[in-house]
C-alpha cells in the first residue's frame, strides 16, 4: 500500500531541485516542466534576468509542491467483496430471503 504524501516532505524536494515535489505528488508531467523552467533559468544566468527567473522559478515550485498535496487521489485499494445483504445490513436495515429448491 502507498504511504500519502506528506507537505512538508514535497517542499523539501522541491527545495532541493524544483520539479522533484510535484513528481512526488505524482504530478510527473508539471514536474518536468519545473525541472526544464530551471535548466532554461540556469542558460540564461550569464544575463541578469536569468538570475530573477531562477529565484522565481525556484520559490513557486516550493509553493505549488506544497498547494498540490492532496490534489491527486490516492490510489484506489482492493476492493472488499461484499454481498449486498451485508452492505445493508451495515445500514440498518434488514434482508429476508426465500430460497427455494428446485
Amino acid at each position: 500500500m502507498a504511504s500519502p504524501t506528506h507537505r512538508g516532505l514535497a517542499v523539501v524536494f522541491s527545495f532541493l531541485l524544483p520539479g522533484l515535489g510535484q513528481i512526488y505528488n505524482q504530478q510527473f508531467a508539471k514536474g518536468a516542466r519545473f525541472i526544464g523552467a530551471y535548466i532554461i533559468s540556469w542558460a540564461l544566468c550569464p544575463i541578469v534576468i536569468g538570475w530573477l527567473l531562477l529565484v522565481i522559478v525556484w520559490i513557486w515550485s516550493m509553493v505549488d509542491a506544497y498547494r498540490s498535496v492532496g490534489r491527486v487521489p490516492p490510489p484506489p485499494h482492493p476492493a472488499r467483496r461484499n454481498s449486498p445483504a451485508k452492505t445493508l445490513e451495515r445500514r440498518g436495515e434488514t434482508i429476508s430471503r426465500s430460497i427455494s429448491s428446485g
